[in-house]
Order: C-alpha cells, then structure tokens, then sequence
C-alpha cells in the first residue's frame, strides 16, 4: 500500500481531453481503494479533480485537434510539456500514466522511463491506423500499454510493446443504460414516433463541416417518415448554440430538440442515428442502436492525409474496426452529402432486417468490451507500482 520508505503511493498523470478526463476519473477510483493515501497529480479535468486530482495546467490546453490547429498551438504545448517534466522529475511518482493524447505523452513518457520513472500508457496511438511508425515510440518507453479493443492487444503481440488488453470502461457504464421507452417518456415523445438522433461532432470545426449537411439529410428523411422527430444531444451551451445557429439559418424546418448533457437518453430513445467518426460512434454501438457514421476532414487535412498516404485502416468507425468488416456504413469525406446520408437512412428505416442484424452484431461486441476496465486498469498499474511489470 505504500512505498517502501513508508511515504503515500505518489501518481502522477496527464489526461488531454473530455474522454480522457472519464478514463482518468475512474482509474482514479479504483486506484484510491488501492492506495487509499495516495496523491494525484499531473494535468486532468473536471472528473478527475473531482476524485481529488490536484491539475498544474487546464485541461483545456492540451485540447487541440488536427494537424494545423495543433501546429498554432505548438509553443505553448511545448513550453507545457517541458515545465510538466520538469515537475514529474522533481516529484519522482511512483508511476506516471498518459491518458491518450499521444503527441503530448509519448515524448514525455521516453524521456521520464529514461531517467527511471515507471511509465504507462493509457489508450493505444492508433499506429494501427496512420503513422505506424510511432510504435518505436512506444518501444522501451513503458512498463504497460492499456488497450481498450482487443484487436489492439492482438497488434501488439509480435513487438516489444508490453500491450494489455483491458476492456472498455464506457462498456461498463452502458451496461444499465436506460431503455427506449422510459428515454421517450423523460423526452415526451410518443412510443410510436420514428426518431432520428443526429450527432454532428462535438469540436467547434466538426460542427462547422458537418451541420448543416446533416440537418439536409435529416430533412430528406422527414419527407419519407411521417412525424419523424429529431433528437440532437450536445456536450455544452457553447456548441449547442453553435448548431442551434445553423439550424436557424438553414431555413430547414424539423420537429427538432437540441439539448446539452442529455446524450445517453437521446441515443437511447432513437431508432436510428446518424453520427460523425469518433466516440460516438462506440456510443451508439453499446447503446445497441442502427448508425450511418458521416465525417469531413478540414481540406487541408485530407489533402495531406492522401498526398502522403497517413491512414492505413480500412475503416474509421469503431464497430467497423472491431468487427474488422463493414457493418455500418462510413460516408467520409466527399461522400458525406445530404443525398447520401438520407439514402443509408431510409435503408435502415425501410429494411428492419437489415437494421436488426446490425444491431445483433453490437450486442455480441458489447460482451466482448465488457470487463470492469478500471478495475483491470488499476490492476496492471498497481503491477507496475510493484516492479511486476518492470520493461
């Protein structure tokens, strides 16, 4: 429970987004019923303090995404990171663990194994996916590589990389997630109603790129389903205020509720959803409900991930990587149109079978994510604390 001169467990962490902030939370948890004096610190954001997490900087700094937005940032991240370790130095944790944000930790973590701090990375760089070259930067960098698919672990097993596989904690969470029918009555929508919830994405520039293509496809579908209502579950008032603004300049008439913090009742009470790449789309796949995934790069992003061929995955939706085929249908880049979009739509409305079969393929996923992944979690760190795991 303690070190061996006696002094608390100390664990440092950084954490560099939203999802990163809910693994680090209950990592957090069940390291706390390890270690019940331990100290945490590092970078983390709300959830994590909330479970006693002392944060150096905002989380909010490290919340950058794509390659031209991270490059403006790019001193200021830098000059973070530097003063970070500096400080991790100076403290000597027990064990430090990056939650995600590669870029930012896995420089951090080569530099701070080298000079004798235990290391683990929590979420698997997607080397699998584009730049599968990063994985020398995992290679004698860490005592333990959480991964939460299975098919990571599986990559992993002929490199040095000490790979585990843990599950997945959202898997966890969507276990007792509520039912269709109790969603609607919270929502006020008749249990008859065929429901559409839209997820357009959650960052400033996915909103921009996708809304207002979304809402037209949306609207395609509603001169096919009668009465069709449209659920648009948002992460806070600023991007919600956002959409609202395209919905409102759109001249697009809908049967529409925009709500923030309300995500898991809307999938829930949906028959169908169309959903931009990314978590969401693990979302909607454990709350067990037919999807078409749509996503937009900014120009000049797309441009450089074909001119140097940087994206080696087949897919880019998480059911489809994990089942290692199509089961729903990607709609990427100039694909993502309103004509398209409502077409995959209306098959799934039209086609229940097809809708149905989707839909037994999640449920049989969802058993396979499901393992108490921050109990697993802090296992195999409290192995490393241990000397264990020591690569």
């Amino acid at each position: 429970m303690s070190t061996a001169n006696n002094t608390p467990i100390k664990i440092m962490m950084v954490a560099g987004e939203h999802s990163g902030d809910i693994l680090g939370a209950g990592l957090i948890n069940q390291l706390k019923q390890l270690y019940p004096h331990a100290t945490f610190s590092g970078i983390g954001g709300q959830r994590m303090i909330q479970e006693g997490f002392e944060s150096f900087h905002p989380m909010s700094k490290l919340s950058v995404f794509g390659l031209f937005e991270v490059i403006k940032h790019l001193p200021e991240l830098l000059g973070i990171r530097k003063n970070l370790k500096q400080l991790i130095l100076a403290e000597n944790p027990d064990v430090f663990i990056g939650i995600d944000a590669p870029d930012f930790n896995l420089k951090l973590e080569r530099q701070l194994h080298q000079r004798g701090i235990k290391t683990v990375h929590y979420v698997s760089p997607t080397v699998w996916a584009w730049r599968p070259k990063r994985i020398k930067k995992l290679i004698g960098s860490l005592n333990a590589l959480l991964c939460i698919f299975p098919f990571e672990e599986t990559y992993f097993k002929e490199t040095p990389v000490p790979a585990f596989f843990i599950g997945h904690p959202l898997a966890d969470q969507y276990k007792n997630a509520p039912n269709q029918l109790s969603s609607r009555k919270s929502l006020g929508i008749d249990a008859e109603t065929t429901v559409i919830t839209m997820m357009p994405g959650s960052r400033v520039g996915e909103l921009n790129r996708h809304s207002l293509e979304f809402l037209k496809a949306i609207s395609i579908c509603a001169d096919a389903i009668p009465n069709l209502k449209v659920l648009v579950p948002m992460p806070d008032k600023i991007v919600a205020e956002q959409f609202n603004n395209t919905y409102q300049q759109s001249d697009i008439q809908l049967d529409i509720d925009v709500k923030e913090m309300a995500t898991n009742m809307m999938i829930s009470a949906s028959n169908m959803v169309l959903v931009a790449s990314g978590t969401a789309t693990l979302e909607v796949m454990l709350m067990k409900k037919p999807m078409v995934v749509a996503y937009q790069l900014s120009p000049l992003t797309t441009w450089v991930f074909r001119t140097f061929n940087l994206f080696k995955a087949a897919f880019v939706s998480m059911p489809n990587l994990i089942a290692g085929k199509e089961l729903v249908k990607e709609l990427l880049h100039e694909n993502m149109n309103a004509e398209l979009m409502a077409e995959q739509l209306l098959r799934l409305y039209t086609e229940p079978t097809l809708a149905q079969a989707m839909v037994d393929e999640f449920d049989k996923m969802n058993t396979t994510l499901t393992r108490n992944a921050d109990v697993q979690a802090a296992k195999i760190v409290e192995r490393v604390i241990n000397n264990e795991l020591a690569t």
